[in-house]
């Protein structure tokens, strides 16, 4: 990996905490991977550092905890990030249908051994190079909500994750599905950034992302989710064009692939 691994073991009994952490240590080290393993001893300890920096690999996550249990958290995670690689922990397997639903990546059954944790560690790893492949966006940002501004945070946010970004002053806004974040760079700093083939320049204000259009008007970029985003009178045949580009090379599924607008 270009960058080094950072885990968190979420798990609030000391002593399966450590006998986890020693056999991550283990494999990593075995397998030269340079990483960061922190332990939390609960889900609302962690849930703390989540809202600073959620610049996270892997989570693993006890499933029986006081408070916050570790599929409850593993729902909040998934709120704002579907990136990160989640793994439950838990002496029990009646979770299946609940680590579906928030996509967890695998299941460890106390007490954990070296053998399952290195097969886990494998998928986790494998799964972090493909995601290093489609250029993971990493940078400082602040979210907005309700016009202000919160702490600074880590961002990690994969391509698609982001819907559409527009320039305010000196910075940019990244707008996902749900979450609006400032990073402080302007937008042509990401257009240079992000990949050429699904962002397009609609407005000299605004970069959309060809995957979360629904259609073009005249004057704007509707969006799958209903939102709409300027689009200026010159850029239009460029953007139409685009848009065509990117649903021919996604193929027939993607409906209304070859279209004119």
């Amino acid at each position: 990996m270009a960058e080094r691994m950072k885990i968190a073991v979420v798990e609030d009994e000391k002593i399966h905490a450590d006998l986890l952490i020693r056999l991550l240590e283990t494999w990593l080290k075995e397998n030269k991977v340079d990483f960061c393993i922190r332990e939390f001893p609960s889900a609302a300890a962690f849930l703390f550092e989540w809202e600073q920096d959620q610049a996270w690999n892997v989570l693993f996550l006890d499933i029986q905890m006081p408070g916050l249990n570790g599929v409850e958290l593993a729902r909040e995670i998934r709120k704002e990030n579907r990136r990160v690689a989640l793994v439950f922990v838990t002496g029990m397997t009646d979770y299946l249908l609940e680590g579906y639903e928030v996509e967890a990546l695998h299941y460890l059954v106390k007490p954990v051994d070296g053998a399952r944790v290195a097969s886990c560690m494998e998928r986790v790893f494998s799964r972090c190079l493909e995601q290093e492949k489609r250029e993971t966006v990493l940078t400082e940002a602040r979210e907005l909500a309700g016009g202000e501004k919160g702490s600074r945070i880590t961002l990690r946010l994969l391509p698609e994750d982001i819907v559409y970004l527009e320039a305010v002053t000196h910075n940019t806004e990244f707008h996902t599905k749900d979450r609006c974040y400032v990073v402080r760079e302007g937008i042509n700093v990401w257009r240079e950034r992000l990949p050429e083939k699904m962002f397009c320049a609609c407005h000299r204000s605004y970069l959309v992302n060809l995957l979360h259009v629904a259609h073009l008007e005249k004057d704007a970029v509707i969006l799958d989710d209903g939102r709409q985003v300027p689009l200026s009178r010159k850029s239009y045949k460029d953007v139409n064009r685009a848009y065509i580009c990117f649903y021919s090379r996604k193929g027939p599924e993607s409906g209304n692939a070859g279209e004119e607008v």
